[in-house]
């Protein structure tokens, strides 16, 4: 696709202040343009909130003003330490996003396409209407929706990143997909990337989707494990790159999130009902170790991935352990040494698990 008008951003906000602790923030009688969610009626309204009526909210154009409640000025964001976070329910996604981070989610997405041979879900469906949970640039959703000009796309996040100019059939909402989801129903397709292992709840964000769907709707949900393996001996107890993932594991977990969820998605969807349930499991190298092309192309991406993310998630270590900006930095460079060692053979799966709703 030619990405032309859709790469275009939003200006920042200059606000200074850190994010606060996870809660809802109360309501502002602001309204940006691109931050739209439809889950609540105004006196006089009907109850039910039919489909067709979500569909006309969001993107570029005019806004129905007879479904919407006020959201909190979403289009001001929080900073701590030179970073930018979301303003909107600060604290639910401890990550910034800033243009440093979104620039990672972009080579993530790359990275992705060349696993998956440039597939952006591996559920057998020709979708006609897609739902895509934390969508962050709407990056995914916007290929998507260019790839099947006649699904319509809906992509929801936290933060208000994605761009100004989309595709037609592309719509993007401010939720929070740990609360109720006001995005519609009757999905064929819900998708998410990076999420599951972020949530405090992943089994009920999977009962909801499952909600959510059409009968014979697919969930597919992508998610990297983040344990650093090697099938060999070049990968030694002390390797920085695992014990970083190790700590930021436990960090993660302090705040009620899995990093680790991705072997456990498979279960969650049969406990919710999925049927025709299949998890597809990639390597990811992480340096230029790998012999062939492909394989040190993904290795490369990885390692810029990894690289940029490690002053945001050292932060998320050092809250929870206490350390100081010296241990922090310290951790920091020794990663940093240890993603040019291509003598190690270190890798990341990457999970893939799909299910489909029954027909009846």
């Amino acid at each position: 696709m030619e990405p032309g008008s859709t790469t275009q951003r939003r200006p920042k906000s200059t606000k200074n202040t850190c994010p606060a602790s996870p809660s809802p923030s109360a309501p502002s009688s602001r309204l940006p343009k691109n931050a739209r969610r439809p889950d609540a009626k105004m006196e006089g309204t009907p109850s039910n909130t039919d489909d067709s009526s979500l569909t006309d909210l969001g993107g570029i154009g005019e806004t129905p003003n007879t479904s919407l409640r006020p959201i909190p000025s979403i289009d001001q964001e929080n900073f701590c330490e030179g970073r930018q976070y979301h303003h909107y329910r600060p604290g639910r996604y401890l990550l910034p996003n800033d243009q440093v981070e979104q620039d990672r989610e972009e080579v993530k997405h790359f990275m992705l396409l060349e696993l998956t041979d440039g597939a952006h879900f591996l559920a057998p469906i020709n979708p006609a209407k897609v739902l895509d949970l934390g969508t962050g640039t709407g990056t995914w959703a916007v290929e998507v929706a260019d790839r099947f000009p006649a699904a319509a796309v809906t992509g929801t996040d936290l933060s208000l990143i994605q761009p100004d100019w989309s595709p037609q059939n592309v719509k993007f909402f401010i939720d929070d997909i740990e609360d109720e989801w006001v995005s519609g129903d009757n999905f064929d397709l819900i998708h998410a990337r990076h999420v599951f292992p972020f949530i405090k709840d992943p089994a009920t964000l999977t009962r909801r989707a499952f909600e959510h769907l059409a009968p014979g709707g697919w969930l597919e949900l992508q998610d990297l494990g983040h344990l650093v393996c090697c099938d060999d001996d070049t990968m030694t107890p002390d390797y920085p790159i695992a014990q970083f993932f190790d700590r930021i594991t436990e960090a993660w977990g302090s705040f009620g999130a899995d990093l680790r969820a991705g072997p456990k998605l498979e279960a969650m969807f049969r406990s919710a009902g999925f049927i025709n349930v299949e998890t597809k499991t990639f390597k990811i190298p992480i340096g230029a170790w790998p012999h062939n092309t492909k394989g040190r192309e993904l290795g490369l991406s990885f390692r810029v991935v990894i690289g940029m993310a490690l002053t945001a998630l050292c932060g998320a270590i050092a809250t929870v352990e206490g350390w100081s900006e010296e241990e922090r930095n310290a951790l920091t460079e020794r990663c940093n040494e240890a993603l040019k060692d291509s003598g190690v053979h270190a890798y990341m799966h990457c999970y893939f698990v799909i299910g489909q709703k029954p027909e009846a």
